[in-house]
C-alpha cells in the first residue's frame, strides 16, 4: 500500500499565503513543538542539533526552532513577529522555511490521524452498531 501524503510542501506553502495569521500561528507553533519533541533529550536542553540524522531540526534552524517552540509552549499558543516572520517568510525557492520540514510534519500527521476501527475481519464498528441497532428494533 501506497504511503499516504498529508502534509506537502506546497500545502504549506498555501496555508501560510491565505489563512489568517492566528491559525498559521497555531499550526508554526504546533509544527515546531512537534520537531522539538523529535530532537534528542540533550538537543532539546541546549537548542542545538548534535546528530544530523534527518530527525527534529537541521543544524541552521536548530536553535530558532527550539527557542520558538519553546516560546509557543510558554505563551499559551503565541509566537512574537520575528518568530512568524523567521518561519513564514518564503525562501529563494519561494516556500517558507516550515515547509522544509514537510516530509517530518507528515510522518507526525500520519502517526496522529486514528486508524479505522475494525471489529472482526470486516465489519467497522459503524456497521456493528447499525447491526446493533436493527437488532434491537426487531
Amino acid at each position: 500500500m501506497a504511503k499516504q501524503t498529508i502534509v506537502t510542501r506546497d500545502w504549506l506553502k498555501t496555508y501560510v499565503e491565505t489563512q489568517p495569521r492566528q491559525k498559521v500561528e497555531q499550526m508554526i507553533g504546533r509544527a515546531l513543538v512537534a520537531l522539538l519533541k523529535r530532537q534528542t533529550a540533550d538537543e532539546q536542553a541546549s537548542n542545538d542539533t548534535r546528530e544530523e540524522n534527518g530527525i527534529g531540526f537541521s543544524g541552521a534552524d536548530a536553535r530558532s526552532g527550539s527557542i520558538t517552540a519553546k516560546s509557543y509552549i510558554k505563551n499559551k499558543g503565541k509566537l512574537l513577529d520575528w518568530q512568524m516572520e523567521k518561519w513564514t517568510k518564503p525562501a529563494r525557492n519561494g516556500y517558507p522555511r516550515i515547509s522544509k520540514y514537510h516530509r517530518q510534519l507528515n510522518e507526525i500527521a500520519l502517526e496522529k490521524r486514528p486508524a479505522p476501527v475494525t471489529l472482526g475481519h470486516t465489519t467497522t464498528a459503524r456497521q456493528a452498531i447499525r447491526k446493533m441497532h436493527r437488532a434491537h428494533n426487531d
